[in-house]
């Protein structure tokens, strides 16, 4: 029981100190918001009223941490707004005691100005002045504070002085909550922020205001350094680096030891890449100061001193390189970027570093005209080569009369042969205007052509005989895919599918189809491949197709019944008909069975047949098969009778009743 009691009370103490942790916090923001609330209202009785609240809740947060220093140096401060000077004072006595920074050294000296202890008031700003020997602002408060102990009159110019110092501290306060005011709205709408971008926003805006105050301060008070020194650091913040040089100059005329104006030419000195200014000012303010102090600006010196050495090494053996590098090497450059282009092994960027490498070989200005007369191939740009020559002659310094000859040599080569170009470009524009017209005639004639087609296919007046010329003019036309979608109709509707198809395939090996015409010939090979029957317009015209050929092949037909007729007549056997009509396509079997058609109206004829039907059965019991005694005969009987007359015998001879 004893170890669970031990163990709940580490648990709830822990939760203990988290609650007051919490509350804490809470403390200090609801502090903070009040401190800005104060400094920002105007109207004394309602400053008090946010006093006295503040007051409440810093002696709260004080119960939850009573070691807390930055909520007693506030404290102190809250007393002296609410004039409780006795508060105060022992608050800045516990303070002294624990702590020597500024904050609390400047509120006792308040604390002890307003109780009329100047001495002390005094022996508090000198302790400030201890680590800040160069703060003009504390020196002219100690100024006032002696006039005040000595009872002499005050020049009112200090009071006015120190009015505008005030106006100056309230709006270089006023950034941070400037910033967390937008940060909190942008928070509100849901949106991201740059927290970096919207206090440097804010530094420029209010070191605006605070540069046209200082700037009014020194045209009244020449002599004013702090006023100047606000004046070079407003200057710096909104970017305009040039006048904050000059208005530092004035400076320190003024006190030529101003670590301010040191500092802040050290810093343009760096903004300008000049590490021995740099290095300058910063000895400037070392020797104003007293040796463990500035250690910051001791370091930045170290560090500018090893910048400096590393330049001279790196200056020492760009000079050793540079000599190293002469006309022949400069040569073997230029030919190896050749090379490389020629084989193309190098890209536009790498012609731009090629040209800045150039530049470490005697002679630039050849190499640049030789390297943008590359990169102008490359690109077909020879305005931008004009452009960079005539840059380079305007802005080089070093540049010879010689390589100025030669570059000015270059940029009227380059213009003549962009007028070249032109007038060849006008002879292209010309021929190929040309070539479009005709193209477009040819086009236009093609067209007409295959409408000519179509109407003669629907009319169904389009023979197989001139079907390979059509052809052949078809495949001259510019639009091949509506020229092979007519040829392959009309194969579908002169030949059938079938030869449709193989037309087709024909087509599709050829090399040079695009996408589209290769999904569109796809498209057709599958209508053909489909096996569904033709509908509308298609079917008719194939039926229309068919009907004639049907009525040719009954003439034809007609004609040649006809013939064999006549033939037949004449006595003639179908051996000798076939040999007679032969160039006519017909078959054997057509003129055997018109005979046998025939003999049924003819005597003569019957007779002959019967004749013929018994020397073919003694040709085949005498071991002839029947297609030996077909060609007998002259094939003046069918195979097929002949067959089964064979069959009949065979039988017999075997004693099969029949």
């Amino acid at each position: 029981m004893s170890n669970i009691s031990e163990s709940s009370i580490e648990k709830n103490d822990l939760k203990r100190d988290e609650n007051k942790e919490q509350k804490l916090k809470a403390f200090k923001i609801i502090i903070f918001k009040l401190n800005q609330e104060q400094r920002a209202e105007k109207k004394f009785y309602k400053r008090r009223k946010i006093n006295l609240k503040l007051k409440r809740n810093i002696e709260k947060a004080l119960e939850l941490s009573p070691d807390d220093i930055g909520l007693k140096i506030n404290l102190m401060y809250t007393y002296i707004n609410l004039n409780e000077l006795d508060s105060a004072r022992n608050m800045g006595d516990e303070l002294l005691s624990k702590t020597d920074l500024k904050s609390v050294f400047n509120g006792v000296s308040i604390i002890e100005e307003r109780t009329g202890n100047y001495d002390k008031a005094i022996e508090c700003i000198e302790k400030i002045l201890e680590k800040e020997p160069n703060n003009q602002a504390l020196r002219k408060r100690i100024e006032i504070l002696n006039c005040k102990k000595d009872n002499i009159p005050i020049d009112k110019n200090l009071f006015e002085k120190e009015k505008i110092y005030r106006k100056i501290a309230t709006l270089e306060r006023k950034v941070i909550s400037m910033s967390e005011e937008q940060q909190g709205e942008f928070a509100r709408r849901g949106e991201k922020a740059n927290k970096n971008e919207i206090v440097r926003q804010n530094f420029v805006k209010v070191y605006k205001q605070i540069g046209e105050i200082a700037k009014s301060m020194v045209e009244q008070y020449p002599d004013e350094v702090v006023a100047r020194e606000k004046l070079v650091k407003s200057l710096y913040i909104i970017g305009d680096k040039e006048e904050a040089e000059k208005e530092i100059e004035a400076l320190l005329k003024v006190y030529d030891k101003d670590e301010i104006g040191l500092w802040y030419l050290s810093k343009i000195q760096r903004d300008n890449h000049n590490l021995e200014g740099e290095k300058e000012a910063l000895e400037r303010i070392l020797d104003n100061s007293q040796p463990g102090e500035q250690i910051s600006v001791q370091q930045r010196l170290e560090k500018v001193n090893n910048l400096i050495e590393k330049k001279k090494i790196k200056e020492k053996r760009e000079e050793e390189i540079r000599a190293s590098y002469t006309e022949d090497r400069r040569k073997e450059f230029i030919a190896d970027i050749q090379k490389e282009f020629l084989h193309g092994n190098i890209n536009q960027n790498e012609i731009d570093e090629k040209i800045e490498e150039a530049r470490k070989y005697p002679n630039f200005d050849e190499s640049l005209i030789e390297i943008l007369d590359i990169k102008s191939k490359m690109t077909g740009n020879k305005d931008e080569k004009i452009n960079k020559l005539e840059e380079y002659v305007n802005t080089e310094e070093t540049i010879t009369k010689e390589g100025y000859k030669n570059v000015l040599d270059a940029i009227s080569e380059t213009r003549e042969e962009i007028r070249k170009d032109e007038m060849i470009e006008k002879y292209v524009d010309k021929k190929q205007e040309t070539e479009k017209q005709e193209r477009k005639e040819k086009s236009q004639q093609q067209r007409e052509y295959s409408k000519e087609i179509i109407e003669r296919l629907n009319k169904g007046e389009i023979t197989k005989e001139e079907l390979p010329e059509i052809v052949k003019k078809l495949e001259t036309s510019i639009d091949r895919t509506k020229a092979i979608f007519l040829i392959t109709k009309l194969y579908e509707i002169l030949y059938g599918r079938r030869e449709a198809s193989k037309q087709l395939i024909k087509y599709t090996y050829l090399s040079d189809l695009s996408p589209k015409e290769k999904r569109t010939m796809a498209e057709m090979q599958k209508a053909l491949t489909s096996g569904k029957k033709e509908k509308g317009k298609t079917r008719k015209i194939k039926d229309t197709y068919k009907k004639k050929e049907q009525k040719q092949q009954r003439y034809v037909k007609k004609v040649q019944k006809e013939k064999i007729k006549q033939f037949l007549d004449e006595g003639k056997s179908v051996k000798q008909i076939f040999n007679l009509l032969k160039d006519s396509g017909i078959a054997l079997s057509t003129i055997t069975a018109v005979k046998g058609h025939y003999i049924k109206g003819d005597e003569a004829l019957e007779k002959e047949r019967r004749e013929e039907e018994e020397d073919a059965k003694a040709l085949l019991k005498g071991g002839y098969t029947p297609e030996e005694v077909y060609e007998f005969l002259e094939y003046n009987l069918p195979i097929s009778s002949l067959k089964n007359m064979d069959k009949e015998i065979r039988k017999e001879e075997e004693g099969i009743e029949i």
